[in-house]
């Protein structure tokens, strides 16, 4: 089943191309790393766009959403935390929100099979330019 959402699936621990995701990146190193970040957050897209219709979203799919959003969630709050070591170290914080923003929009989607254009957002993903509308 992960083959169906590799990218996603490459973002959970354990999985054999885990190494230089998106979120071992981030935290491990607490870097934003932007380019893996925009190809998850295509597949969110991507998955979003296919399951749009749908009366559900399948156990598996839900739980890699959870996982990830809860972590990725948790790492920017505990960035903002003065008690907390934590630090994403390569993005201000107007980028941390903006980040933030596009990556629970797109989890929503995939939920609820909306979305929007590329052009409602001021941070714009560089690998959906046809998405503008």
């Amino acid at each position: 089943m992960s083959e169906m959402y590799p990218e996603l699936a490459r973002n959970i621990p354990g999985n054999a191309e885990w190494e230089g995701s998106f979120y071992e990146r981030l935290t491990e190193y607490g870097e934003w790393n932007e380019a893996a970040f925009w190809k998850l957050h295509q597949e969110l897209i991507e998955v979003a766009k296919s399951v749009d219709g749908e009366p559900y979203v399948g156990r598996h799919l839900m739980h890699m959403l959870v996982f990830i959003q809860e972590r990725v969630l948790n790492l920017i709050s505990a960035h903002f935390n003065v008690d907390d070591v934590f630090e994403i170290s390569n993005l201000s914080v107007d980028s941390i929100y903006q980040f933030k923003e596009r990556f629970q929009v797109a989890v929503i989607g995939v939920v609820t099979g909306e979305v929007l254009p590329e052009s409602s957002f001021d941070l714009e993903n560089p690998l959906l330019e046809n998405d503008r509308k």
